[in-house]
């Protein structure tokens, strides 16, 4: 009732002009969403293996020696399966080779990503006879694979001086992986864009208020926009013991409008955080901050912090999650009194690789938006579903979205309605591998958002942008 009586004392000053001024949208309301991590297709390392050595079996040959031979075998030829039924026959020997059996039920554990009790065992074999180089030097790849860098870069060190001169080249390009990966990396994108409503306003024109009937201004309504969009960037993940990780990223990105220069946008985000990496899962912990221009002046600003993980569950299929607490601070003294507050946000995905060049994603998100005025607090709700597949070097990502979000009491100008959005998107990009410059990638890039209103007068609206970017990773 407070709120009918406020937009009946409203009414009649509004009914004094011809057109109507319709509130203006939050800008970087993504910005206070989980940050969500695009899928990509997996490739399957490359591992290096000592020299193969002749095989053959002699009717001479001791049952043991027919047992060590085979296993051999199967070690250098990555025979898992043979290997399953040799092992615990060979093990039943009475002068078994300990050594040999922990090397070939090491190597097979590696195989089935097992990667905690395969180092256990490659590390029992160099603690009892540390002369052995190749040993030490697939306890360091494991390491290495498993993402344990300080520790797989001592074996690999201590395992080189006694390896061949190949095997010396193949060890140095391990320990120069692990050092690019930990060093700070770079990336930075630009890319002309152009919108029809860059101001993310309804392109319905007359507003009914009870009986009564206005006119939008002109500023009310969708405008068009042209551009370019830019982004700068910096992160390292440092390996600091075992799977553990320190993180830290910082980013600085916009957009600038030459034709309509009040919509251009700036924000500059910083995070620094914890993370636990494995060969099969990570899980992180990160405090963030994120400052946001609109035009010229500070628009907002955000910080809080976000949890998420991602866990391979088999050699095809991947499970990841987030969840994050936002606190969002808006500058201007009106938006901040109606919208500051805090935004709890989850989203859990779950990927496919259904071939080698072919990867199928979707999941399902969630949000509260707890605002300061109850009538700005909504509940979100959504799915997605995607594909990125892969042609030589032709590459193209594909996905749509739907949110439907609900909104808590009623609204100001609208009094017996509770404003709800179906909010649905598309997405899409296509590059070519070959296609770039000094590793400037150009990509061909498709957005499409429509947002459909209970309160079509204000909220209803819809977008679409064509745009090539340029990227690069330093």
């Amino acid at each position: 009732m407070k709120k009918l009586a406020n937009f009946l004392i409203f009414l009649p000053f509004a009914t004094q002009a011809e057109t109507f001024h319709a509130p203006q949208p939050v800008f970087f309301e993504n910005n206070t969403l989980p940050k969500q991590i695009e899928p990509q297709i997996k490739t399957q390392p490359k591992t290096e293996n000592p020299p193969a050595s002749s095989f053959a079996l002699s009717d001479a040959d001791s049952t043991k020696t027919k047992f060590e031979k085979l296993i051999n075998y199967g070690v250098l030829k990555q025979q898992w399966h043979l290997l399953k039924q040799l092992l615990p026959l060979y093990q039943q020997q009475a002068d078994y080779d300990e050594t040999l059996y922990r090397y070939a039920m090491g190597a097979m554990l590696r195989a089935e990503q097992k990667y905690d009790e395969a180092i256990s065992l490659y590390q029992q074999i160099v603690v009892e006879k540390p002369e052995l180089s190749y040993p030490r030097f697939d306890l360091g790849v494991m390491l290495f694979e498993n993402k344990q860098y300080r520790q797989a870069k001592a074996e690999l060190e201590r395992a080189k001086p006694e390896l061949s001169p190949q095997m010396q080249q193949f060890t140095e390009r391990y320990i120069q992986a692990m050092a690019e990966r930990q060093s700070w990396q770079s990336d930075m994108e630009l890319q002309y864009t152009q919108t029809d409503n860059v101001n993310n306003a309804s392109s319905q024109q007359d507003i009914i208020l009870g009986e009564l009937r206005f006119k939008k201004d002109s500023e009310s309504l969708p405008q068009k926009a042209h551009g370019f969009r830019y982004g700068v960037g910096v992160n390292r993940e440092l390996n600091i013991s075992g799977n553990h990780f320190v993180t830290a990223n910082g980013r600085f990105s916009g957009v600038h409008y030459w034709d309509n220069q009040d919509y251009s946008e700036k924000s500059l985000y910083a995070s620094l955080g914890y993370r636990y990496r494995s060969a099969l899962q990570t899980v992180g912990f990160t405090p963030f901050f994120e400052q946001n221009w609109l035009g010229s002046p500070r628009y907002s600003k955000n910080y809080g912090v976000v949890a998420d993980f991602r866990r391979e569950l088999t050699a095809y299929w991947a499970i990841s999650g987030s969840f994050s607490h936002t606190q969002k601070r808006y500058a201007q003294e009106g938006v901040a009194r109606r919208h500051n507050g805090y935004i709890n946000g989850a989203s859990l995905s779950l990927s496919y690789q259904a071939r080698q060049n072919w990867l199928l994603f979707g999941g399902m998100e969630g949000s509260l938006d707890r605002s300061k005025d109850k009538e700005e607090t909504s509940i979100r709700r959504g799915v997605n579903i995607g594909s990125v597949w892969e042609m030589k070097d032709f590459v193209s990502r594909v996905s749509v979205r739907y949110v439907k979000r609900d909104f808590q009491a009623e609204n100001f100008y609208f009094p017996m309605k509770k404003r709800q959005d179906k909010e649905y998107s598309f997405n899409s990009t296509i590059w070519h591998n070959k296609l770039q410059w000094q590793g400037f990638v150009p990509k061909l890039n498709y957005r499409y958002r429509k947002i459909d209103s209970n309160i079509p007068e204000f909220y209803s609206r819809k977008s679409k942008e064509w745009f090539i970017s340029v990227e690069k990773d330093f």
